[in-house]
């Protein structure tokens, strides 16, 4: 029996740990390399960047790289690309003597980048959008973030590319050691020679995984050690176990066996009964005589009656915080997303119009920058508060989409009907009056709105619809801001689609 069966349970369990701490080492490793995209992407979609890659911010450089930047923010190379690809702004820290430098090209103090500065411009060759990927080095392989230049609000064209790298050397990995609570290894070797593996060394695992670089002919070896006490201590139980259930083998079973039939299966047939019929949707099985026991089934079916109790309770706070934004307390998009697809059946079916729309906090980045993230969700908090009030007086739904994007779904309603409500959550909005004194717009917090609609007979998707409210608020912030605009026709551009109901 140990030899057929629990051994290879252990083995199992054992590889099973392998593979799942090294999954943990992958997953930290490709959560920062997201941190470096999140962080890249910051930077790109910053009006102060998009000036400077268009010769219009020339202090842009001495107000935002220092060496202490690049120290504090572990950047190894922080560039700047053209339109076309071509080099417009290095600044980086030579690997080897840990100096700044900062170049316009790959020569004198920066001509250690021109390796990785030659990888980066065929990535974004190849692939012209944002993106991340591992990258071999000199001294040691390092992540790359690559995104396009944009405005802050995200609309292009782009008119660049911003790359950061950051070097994956002994102080990154000892980090990460602090990180994952293991010892890990990284070398870069050529792709023939790399090769994943296992080794057992006594009471020690060294596990090793293969990651691609963007360079084919060179991949990344991540490795790990485990320590196999689990495995041992358990190896060593079940053999103590094991002689001391074969010599009270005879004794028990038939004691056993009479105690069974008179104290453990009937009550247990009684109490699966119960379980198997309290967990039907439709019993109409009197629990209340089995839980009035006295004895230990009734205490299990009392225990059981409370759990699924308190289970149920569970699901039902585990689905209101997958429908629902923490910070605002209103539907999220997931919600927002279902109710929409629903409302255009319903649509289809009645004939009925439909109205979407897109509001959007003007300025708030500048809120966030004047008075501080804190006080921002605030703000959010407020502006969804107010807007609630005004869906549940009008019975419609406003849910939170993205940071400072709200979308509301208006069944039955026309876009005329629909850019009344509109310039009502509008004008609700000024009344509020929270200050916002670094607005252009206006002394305190303003929103532009986007209505899309649907008529009787439109044949259109859900991503289309929400696509013209986009491309109405659009208008609306091209147009200066404050204001509610409809969507109309002859503007329509269905090839970009920014509303993922995918979600």
């Amino acid at each position: 029996m140990s030899k057929w069966f629990i051994f290879p349970a252990l083995h199992e369990e054992e590889r099973g740990v392998i593979n799942q701490e090294l999954k943990r080492v992958e997953r930290s490793l490709d959560l920062a390399q997201q941190s470096l995209l999140a962080q890249a992407r910051d930077w790109a979609h910053w009006d102060d960047t998009y000036q400077f890659v268009q010769n219009n911010y020339p202090r842009y450089a001495d107000v935002n790289f220092s060496p202490d930047m690049m120290r504090e923010m572990r950047y190894q190379l922080i560039a700047f690309f053209d339109a076309n690809g071509e080099i417009y702004f290095l600044s980086g820290l030579d690997p080897d003597t840990n100096q700044f430098a900062i170049c316009a090209g790959v020569t004198d103090d920066c001509a250690w980048m021109a390796a990785l500065i030659d990888s980066i411009q065929r990535s974004i060759e190849n692939t012209p959008e944002q993106q991340y990927f591992l990258s071999p080095g000199v001294s040691a392989p390092a992540m790359v973030a690559i995104t396009p230049i944009l405005r802050t609000d995200g609309s292009g064209p782009s008119v660049g590319w911003l790359a950061k790298v950051r070097l994956m050397d002994k102080k990154w990995v000892a980090q990460m050691e602090n990180v994952t609570g293991l010892p890990i290894t990284i070398e870069q070797r050529p792709t023939s020679e790399a090769i994943p593996f296992t080794n057992i060394e006594g009471e020690t695992i060294y596990a090793h995984h293969l990651l691609p670089t963007n360079v084919p002919t060179i991949s990344i070896l991540v490795g790990t050690q485990l320590n196999r006490t689990h495995y041992l201590a358990s190896l060593s139980t079940i053999r103590y176990v094991l002689i001391w259930t074969a010599c009270l083998m005879l004794f028990v079973i038939g004691f056993v066996l009479w105690l069974m039939e008179r104290m453990i299966l009937k009550p247990l047939k009684a109490l699966a009964i119960f379980a198997k019929q309290t967990m039907s949707e439709d019993s109409n099985l009197d629990s209340a005589l089995l839980c009035q026991r006295n004895d230990e089934i009734g205490l299990l079916a009392r225990s059981f009656d409370q759990q699924l109790s308190r289970q149920r309770e569970l699901n039902a706070e585990l689905l209101n915080l997958s429908t629902h934004d923490s910070l605002t307390g209103l539907p999220n998009r997931r919600l927002f997303d279902q109710r929409l697809q629903a409302s255009i059946h319903e649509m289809e079916a009645s004939s009925q119009p439909l109205a979407v729309m897109m509001l959007d906090i003007d300025h708030f980045k500048l809120f966030n920058d004047h008075y501080g993230h804190q006080k921002g969700d605030q703000c959010l908090q407020q502006v969804a508060q107010t807007l609630q009030k005004v869906a549940t007086t009008h019975d419609f739904l406003i849910a939170r989409t993205g940071g400072e994007e709200f979308s509301a779904l208006l069944p039955n309603t026309s876009a005329q009907q629909a850019k009344h409500i509109g310039q009502l959550l509008h004008d609700t909005i000024d009344a509020l009056a929270f200050p916002h004194l670094a607005s252009p717009v206006a002394p305190y917090v303003t929103i532009s709105v986007g209505i899309g609609s649907l008529d009787e007979g439109t044949d259109i998707s859900p991503n289309v619809l929400m696509s013209t409210a986009d491309q109405a608020l659009y208008s609306a912030k091209a147009a200066g801001r404050h204001q509610v605009k409809i969507f109309t026709p002859p503007n329509a551009d269905f090839s970009v689609v920014s509303h993922d109901t995918s979600l």
